[in-house]
């Protein structure tokens, strides 16, 4: 009777957790909602303001506008192709190494069938795909202290769209697109972009920074900060920020 009583009551339980991970939760929804708007602020202004501090006045603007245009670029190319790159899942076989264990396909392009009544979990997938967004958006953006005052506003844009497409989209796959995506079949496990967002941006930093050299006139001319208190604010940010970036993966 005791084996009997402890079975139903697994029985209860797993019913329960089945249960829970399909249906909605409106406290982790409006969580990660918040989770999105800390890491979104993460970028803009925090990012602007840290990076921005930290080069000479007569470009603090132009640092600052571009962290604002690549967040509207790459929310733009999100929603056109890129969550679909990122988590589609066609194709791909656990513990089996395929073309889309490289990168996923176009299912979800447009958001194609991300209605109201889609979950992730226990969240609308629109509310997830939102927050993938913001990780994103602050990937290239991560790049731009490699570049900052030596490359055209209108180049730097064109390198982090392309950079998003043909690296940030296969990695952030190959690491959070689930059983079959090389990463993943590798083992390893990244809780909130060591690999995809921070290994991922500072190689390409040090390499953007490699290929185009030392700024113009340096060290024969002073080039000193703009503003060391914007750099502050902005790292204050960054780490009220990394609750909604870590804890909202959580």
């Amino acid at each position: 009777m005791k084996h009997f009583t402890l079975a139903l009551m697994s029985l209860a339980l797993a019913t329960q957790a089945t249960a829970a991970e399909t249906t909605l939760d409106t406290g982790n929804t409006a969580w990660m909602i918040c989770a999105a708007m800390f890491v979104l602020m993460m970028c803009i202004p925090g990012l602007a303001l840290f990076y921005g501090g930290m080069v000479r006045a007569k470009n603090f603007l132009s640092v600052f506008t571009q962290l604002f245009a690549v967040a509207g670029v790459i929310g733009i190319l999100w929603v056109l192709f890129g969550y679909s790159l990122v988590v589609d899942t066609t194709g791909m076989v656990e513990g089996q190494l395929t073309f889309n264990s490289f990168i996923g396909g176009l299912d979800k392009a447009l958001m194609l069938d991300i209605g109201h009544d889609s979950l992730v979990g226990t969240i609308p997938e629109g509310v997830f795909a939102v927050f993938q967004l913001t990780f994103a958006i602050i990937t290239p953006a991560l790049i731009a202290g490699g570049f900052a005052e030596r490359m055209k506003f209108s180049a730097s844009l064109l390198f982090m769209a392309a950079w998003f497409v043909l690296v940030y989209a296969p990695i952030a796959h190959m690491v959070w697109g689930g059983p079959g995506a090389l990463m993943v079949n590798w083992g390893v496990l990244d809780f909130a972009g060591g690999t995809a967002v921070h290994i991922n941006s500072g190689v390409a930093a040090l390499a953007a920074a490699l290929m185009l050299g030392k700024r113009k006139g340096y060290p024969q001319v002073a080039m000193p900060p703009h503003n060391l208190g914007f750099t502050l604010v902005g790292a204050g940010l960054l780490w009220v920020g990394w609750f909604g970036f870590n804890v909202g993966s959580g």
